[in-house]
């Protein structure tokens, strides 16, 4: 995993979330995971939904399963829900 950059980082023990530069860009309390339609595809992508914008975490692809379960996974890790 080493090789890859996060997109984000749900940093449960300051309370925000911080992009893939180390910048915070909201507190957990105002993020949201969610579903979202992509233009030309049949799979959803999935985003968090911060005050200041949608911030695409996984485009899903049909070809190789999509997102599946995946809000509900992180969902669940970061909110303990």
């Amino acid at each position: 995993m080493t090789g890859y950059r996060p997109v984000a980082v749900f940093d449960r023990a300051r309370g925000v979330l911080i992009d893939g530069d180390g910048k915070v860009l909201a507190p957990l309390s105002q993020v949201q995971l969610a579903r979202r339609m992509q233009l030309g595809s049949s799979s959803p992508k999935l985003v968090a939904v911060t005050p200041s914008g949608d911030r695409i975490l996984k485009r899903g692809n049909p070809f190789n399963g999509g997102i599946g379960n995946l809000d509900e996974v992180l969902t669940a890790a970061v909110y303990g829900r």
